[in-house]
């Protein structure tokens, strides 16, 4: 016959145990719990930052965009070394609005016919102030003009408007000289009668082109 009492004995063994094995089982669960997410908050990070190290990544200048001081005299200097190249000079000014309204197409002409033997000579009207140059300059960068970029001067009390020959101080104004320094085609506002459009100026371009050095 079993004793009352060792059956009550084995019973209180048999909870203790359960008890403990699910106490533990608790504690142990807890601990997966806080590990798993303490895990997975790193991995966000690297994807973050990933994120604003690319937007701090910007395309570098392939060539330095410079400016240039120079007088008439020094200007023919400049147009004799393009020698058998067709050279388009875009004469402007930063207070000029047109100029900088169409600046972007002398860019791209430059861009696109490079290769076909096209020089593109950029020459600003502006004050020599060192103010100014700075201000043209970063005009210049923010176009990214990477060609030969001049600032007119001129000596004494003389106007670079005058020394540069430009019809009536009126700007823009474009030359376009052929493969052996000949200036062929003149785009000027000065005469209201003779109105151009960019199209015109690189269909002048393009004939220019055309015309191989003998």
């Amino acid at each position: 016959m079993v004793d009352s009492k060792s059956i009550y004995q084995h019973i209180t063994r048999i909870g203790s145990h359960t008890l403990s094995v699910l106490i533990l089982g608790i504690i142990c669960w807890g601990c997966s719990s806080n590990t798993s997410t303490e895990t997975s908050q790193p991995e966000a990070e690297p994807a973050a930052q990933s994120e604003n190290n690319s937007a701090d990544i910007k395309p570098e200048k392939t060539v330095e965009i410079t400016l240039t001081l120079s007088d008439a005299e020094g200007f023919k200097e400049i147009l004799a070394k393009q020698n058998g190249k067709v050279v388009l000079v875009d004469f402007w000014a930063t207070w000029c609005v047109p100029c900088i309204k169409n600046f972007h197409h002398t860019v791209e002409w430059n861009q696109k016919y490079a290769d076909q033997g096209l020089s593109v000579i950029s020459v600003s009207m502006d004050e020599s102030d060192e103010e100014t140059q700075q201000a043209v300059l970063k005009f210049l960068e923010k176009e990214d003009a990477q060609f030969t970029n001049v600032l007119a001067t001129a000596a004494d009390d003389q106007d670079p408007m005058d020394t540069f020959g430009i019809d009536g101080g009126a700007l823009p104004h474009y030359r376009i000289y052929d493969r052996t320094g000949k200036l062929i085609k003149k785009f000027s506002f000065a005469d209201p009668d003779k109105l151009f459009t960019q199209e015109d100026i690189e269909t002048a371009i393009q004939e220019a082109l055309k015309q191989k050095p003998e």
